[in-house]
């Protein structure tokens, strides 16, 4: 029942919605190229991507490791034994996630090479019931994602490499969200050289514009809509992961650009984009 709501509500919030895009301020996209990146949909087998002057090799992926548990929970919690008393019990899951790639990428002249890997962790409870749409249905109580990625530029600013690093946490004892809402995470990112330091920062979409052109909130809370780049207080760069596209400051030197996409093309090629969305919002099949 709960997953049922949950998949209205967000049915019902996308189609509320004239278009779910990254709102990229009129003063940045005049001065930055938009390129659609090619690539990304379909099976993950001779992944390429391709975007304005930049393509990459083929990706390479490794084996993907995964493990899991789950065993009896024991509850004395006051809606526990209520739930009892209707025969509906619950277990305790533990899941854990291990990937890693690698690729290069480059345009006319300049060429880094991009290695990669994901970590995550995650805690539930799975609620079990004769009842056929009450069995199995499971509730999220904490996770940890963790994405980092090392960029190795090989014909330019040699011994210059970046280091990203993006970490997303939830906690359902901290993390507390209303009635139909999508939890909000704490997604937190940068890259750095040693020197220089860009901050990432997800983007959300918090207002819609009807099909009446009347704004309103979005419905079960912010969307998870992309990244914005931030180098030295101005914004470098942004990451629409709605509508896979880039865009990049025009006012960059090549080997920044160089840099700024493959930060781009790294944080894309990630299996993971939004843990509540690939989750069902904290709901799972």
């Amino acid at each position: 029942m709960n997953k049922l709501i949950i998949i209205l509500v967000s049915t019902f919030t996308l189609v509320s919605c004239t278009a779910v895009k990254v709102a990229v301020p009129d003063q940045f996209s005049s001065q930055a190229t938009k390129m659609k990146v090619y690539g990304l949909n379909g099976w993950k087998f001779n992944e390429q991507l391709s975007f304005g002057s930049y393509v990459t090799s083929t990706v390479q992926r490794g084996w993907d490791f995964s493990s899991g548990n789950r065993f009896t929970r024991f509850s004395i919690k006051p809606e526990d034994i209520i739930l009892s008393a209707f025969d509906i019990h619950s277990d305790k899951a533990r899941f854990n996630e291990k990937n890693r790639f690698q690729y290069t990428i480059q345009d006319a002249k300049l060429i880094t090479e991009v290695f990669a890997q994901e970590k995550f962790s995650e805690k539930q409870i799975i609620y079990k019931s004769n009842i056929d749409w009450l069995n199995n249905i499971s509730r999220t109580n904490s996770y940890d994602y963790a994405f980092s990625a090392t960029i190795v530029p090989l014909n330019f600013n040699k011994g210059e490499a970046w280091s990203l690093v993006m970490v997303n946490q939830f906690d359902a004892k901290k993390d507390k969200q209303k009635l139909f809402e999508r939890p909000q995470t704490r997604d937190l990112g940068y890259a750095t050289n040693g020197k220089d330091r860009i901050e990432i920062k997800p983007l959300y979409l918090s207002k819609r514009e009807t099909n009446s052109g009347k704004e309103g909130k979005v419905l079960g809370g912010p969307i998870h809509t992309g990244y914005e780049l931030k180098w030295e207080d101005g914004v470098v760069g942004i990451i629409d992961i709605m509508d896979n596209q880039i865009w990049i400051v025009n006012d960059l030197e090549a080997s920044d650009k160089m840099i700024i996409s493959s930060l781009a093309s790294a944080i894309l090629l990630k299996r993971k984009q939004d843990v509540f969305l690939e989750r069902d919002s904290g709901i799972m099949q």
